[in-house]
């Protein structure tokens, strides 16, 4: 994903993250900015609009939810109303439209895949029929549905979402929903190639996509089957490790793979805007100094010896 040049308002806040936090904690800090955003423009919407007619609760999906953006990201967020009336439901469009605004205008885009609560607001007795469908039986096509919803964070609001995430731990009794995930996991090429060389993409090495994807993918799925709540990609690791799902030693890998494939995009993208150049998760191996490179290809041969080792265990061959 390739993205314009940063808002100055972003680069900030990430500048001053990236002076005095490890990169793993910079991100995370980006990611509590948005939060902070999200909860303020939902003080002005209220303001704005009156208060809500019944209680409302704001989530947050994907990378902001993991507390893992980058300065590529874009929004991934929903809204769940406890009324399912005509004056909820229009309130609900309003706060949501506003929220989603005041975001972009701080610097994460809207979603490409419209995942966003100016979508998805629905009742929460309707969220929960929505991910019993996406979680516990699910179709080819929900996969992708599945997921964006399973890295799920309640941010603000005063309606109890707790349904929803009894529902996350109960899909881990979904042979379908984990083999489906496991497959998502898997189908992503490895980032090294032949002979171990560095797998690239138009001349550039893909971090996303050859390793970052993967791997957020792989902790999902070992901490879903582990029947955990956890969000982050380093707890999910840990939840997973604790329960013996995956080895002390993939755990470990993956998560120092974790942090070195998060250090090599923050500070490109950080260097590309810099330069008044698009970010994106693609870095020029001229930009990768030896020492990181010959932990880059470490850290892809692991993510790529567990992509394996899930590959069998999960049966992904088997997936219809």
């Amino acid at each position: 994903m390739t993205q314009a040049a940063p808002s100055a308002q972003t680069m900030a806040v990430m500048e001053k993250l990236a002076a005095d936090l490890a990169p793993i904690d910079a991100v995370a800090g980006l990611a509590d900015h948005y939060d902070q955003v999200t909860i303020e423009a939902l003080a002005e919407a209220e303001d704005r609009f009156g208060a809500p007619p019944s209680p409302y609760a704001w989530l947050a999906l994907g990378s902001h939810a993991r507390r893992e953006p980058s300065l590529a990201s874009d929004q991934d967020n929903a809204l769940v109303l406890a009324g399912d009336d005509d004056a909820s439901k229009a309130y609900g469009d309003k706060l949501a439209g506003h929220v989603v605004e005041r975001l972009h205008e701080a610097g994460l885009r809207r979603c490409d895949g419209d995942y966003m609560a100016t979508k998805w607001s629905y009742s929460l007795r309707e969220w929960e029929t929505i991910l019993r469908r996406r979680f516990i039986d699910p179709k080819p096509e929900d996969f992708l549905d599945a997921d964006v919803f399973l890295d799920l964070r309640p941010l603000a609001g005063d309606l109890d979402v707790s349904s929803l995430q009894q529902i996350m731990v109960s899909a881990a009794g979904s042979a379908r929903l984990l083999q489906g995930l496991a497959s998502s996991a898997v189908k992503y090429p490895s980032g090294l190639g032949p002979f171990g060389r560095l797998r690239l993409s138009s001349g550039k090495i893909d971090l996303k996509k050859g390793g970052l994807a993967p791997l957020t993918m792989l902790a999902r799925t070992y901490s879903l089957a582990a029947g955990s709540t956890a969000v982050g990609t380093r707890e999910r690791l840990g939840a997973a490790e604790a329960a013996d799902q995956l080895s002390a030693r993939a755990a470990g890998r993956l998560g120092m793979a974790h942090a070195l494939l998060t250090r090599l995009r923050m500070t490109n993208q950080l260097r590309c805007a810099r330069a008044g150049e698009p970010v994106s998760d693609l870095v020029p191996p001229n930009r990768v100094r030896w020492v990181d490179e010959r932990l880059l290809r470490s850290s892809l041969e692991a993510i790529r010896e567990v992509q394996q080792a899930t590959a069998l265990r999960f049966r992904t061959d088997m997936q219809n």
